[in-house]
């Protein structure tokens, strides 16, 4: 079954991966728009943003954009998001390769480069145009170079390579990511020294110093051709990073509020998403044969340790942060995968088998009271459906989960693009004639969150976006009131009123749901929850309402 995942995963990846609901955070938005301006501006430095917006972030990734972009020839949620989809698919293939190295069985990597791919993290962070999985790429690269080697002997040429890919993952995320690495060096080298100081400050330590100078080199060519060095300082160093050491409400902070200690280390279970329960098996296994963890599986676990205790000293404390350490528990599982015994593989299959049937549900009330006949091919219902059944086979068939389990997370995450499919046709598109009367002119779009209406770009095509608070009831008035184009959402059954003219009309799926929401969704129905109209309006003039009227 292992050749059956691999093709799923990667239909899993690829598909829909121009579309505007695959799973994703809002800091897409922002990104995609400061790639967008440099690219446009003709200079590599400073990177260009838009109002309310600092240049806050390193520039590799979004170099990496506009290279992908300008060979393509075309600026595209597709181009953009393809290399970070190639750094999650190289990540996965650097887990295969250490798994198999450790454990000289092919079939130990597969599972840990599936599991890798598999997780709910490595999905919502490894397509978007993010930073995430480069970060994890460089990172874990870095550390398997330190963990493979022969009985700990690393020589200085190589711990230069591992302060290039750290250096490589400081200029996609931060200079801080040294913190944790250098932790995780050190840990693992302190064990590899079997307690012997002298072999650990000799061997060991200069070569971290080494590693780190490197990075932190790599890292310094931002600011040092940067025009606006001090920009820099301003925003990213001290805003972005030295901010989140301290703070009002500190020590409360650690145990009440958004973030606190236990998000953190819980993050993992979060972050493995359908593999949650097996992250969980691994967690306990563990624990209970620690005394007969092989040298490479304590290296691991000291690897995710020390990112779990660096992380925990800033003020905010997201699962997100906790993504570099997924390769890690991805080999860690592979390693015990034989042991795993029948209970816990029913156990295994039980979110799986939860949200393969919920999808299930979604799709039937939407094909029902939403979309129009055939909005739904017949594949697209009969993937959700052939997922659901395959979950509850393997629940009563265990043994056949062992072989079947990862080929039914990638249909499961397939059945989600398929559930949103109708949604990326020409259903949530606005018609392009009328799109293209737009060209030229400003539309106004409402954000929930800082540059979403970047996205609007893609669906209005030459027309100049820009956003505005739909909270601001005075802003809107005074945007309908001046007869601007405005976008404005709407439930299924309610219809622009007034004095409007709909210059536009298409289907919109709302995010970031409540769980609440959820089940009244999937269970209850609600649709309006979460499919809504998302119209183009303009106010008519008082002569020519009164002549419509």
């Amino acid at each position: 079954m292992c050749p059956v995942a691999c093709l799923l995963a990667l239909v899993a990846y690829f598909y829909a991966l121009d579309g505007l609901y695959i799973p994703h955070i809002g800091d897409e938005a922002p990104y995609i728009e400061i790639a967008r301006l440099t690219g446009e501006s003709g200079d590599w430095l400073p990177l260009s943003t838009g109002p309310e917006l600092d240049n806050t972030k390193p520039p590799l990734l979004f170099w990496v954009g506009i290279l992908s972009t300008k060979m393509a020839g075309t600026f595209s949620l597709f181009w953009l998001r393809l290399p970070v989809v190639m750094a999650t698919l190289l990540t996965a293939a650097v887990v295969y390769t250490v798994a198999r190295r450790l454990s000289s069985d092919p079939s130990v990597g597969l599972i840990a480069g599936l599991s890798f791919l598999g997780f709910h993290s490595s999905f919502q962070y490894g397509r978007p145009f993010l930073t995430n999985l480069p970060e994890t790429l460089f990172l874990f690269a870095s550390f398997s170079l330190v963990l493979v080697a022969r009985e700990g002997r690393l020589g200085l040429g190589r711990w230069g390579l591992v302060g290039l890919l750290l250096g490589a993952a400081c200029l996609v995320k931060s200079f801080a990511l040294v913190g944790p690495a250098g932790l995780a060096y050190a840990a693992y080298g302190w064990r590899r020294a079997h307690g012997d100081r002298r072999s650990f400050w000799t061997r060991t330590v200069p070569g971290i110093l080494l590693a780190s100078g490197v990075a932190l080199s790599c890292f310094g060519l931002w600011p040092l051709f940067d025009p606006a060095p001090s920009a820099i300082l301003q925003h990213f160093v001290l805003g972005e990073n030295v901010s989140k050491l301290g703070g009002d409400g500190y020590l409360r902070g650690l145990f009440v509020g958004p973030y606190p200690l236990h998000r953190l280390w819980l993050g993992p279970f979060a972050n493995a998403g359908l593999l949650a329960i097996p992250v969980v098996f691994v967690v306990v296994r563990s624990l209970r044969d620690r005394s007969r963890l092989s040298g490479e599986e304590k290296g691991l676990w000291l690897y995710v340790l020390a990112f779990l205790a660096v992380y925990s000293i800033p003020s905010q404390r997201q699962e997100n942060y906790l993504l570099p350490v997924m390769p890690a528990l991805a080999i860690l599982l592979a390693m015990r995968w034989r042991d795993v015994q029948t209970g816990w593989l029913r156990a295994f299959c039980v979110p799986g088998a939860l949200v393969a049937v919920a999808l299930v549900f979604v799709v039937a009330n939407a094909r029902a009271e939403v979309l129009p006949p055939g909005g739904y091919h017949a594949w697209q219902i009969g993937v959700p459906v052939v997922t659901a059944l395959g979950w509850l086979v393997v629940m009563f068939r265990p043994t056949v989960a062992r072989v079947g389990f990862h080929a039914l997370v990638f249909a499961t995450l397939f059945s989600l693009a398929c559930a949103t499919a109708p949604f990326e046709s020409e259903l949530g598109r606005f018609d392009p004639e009328r799109v293209k009367r737009l060209e030229g002119r400003v539309v106004y779009v409402p954000e929930s969150f800082i540059r979403r209406h970047e996205r609007h770009r893609f669906l209005l095509p030459g027309a100049t976006v820009e956003g505005y608070d739909p909270l601001d009831t005075k802003r809107v008035s005074q945007l309908l009131e001046s007869g601007q184009i405005v976008v404005m959402h709407r439930s299924l059954s309610d219809n622009a009123t007034g004095p409007f003219r709909v210059l536009g009309r298409r289907l919109d799926l709302r995010s970031r749901l409540t769980p609440d929401e959820i089940g009244r969704v999937v269970f209850g129905g609600e649709l309006d929850l979460l499919v809504r109209q998302e119209l183009i309006v303009r106010r008519f003039s008082n002569e020519r309402f009164r002549e419509r009227r």
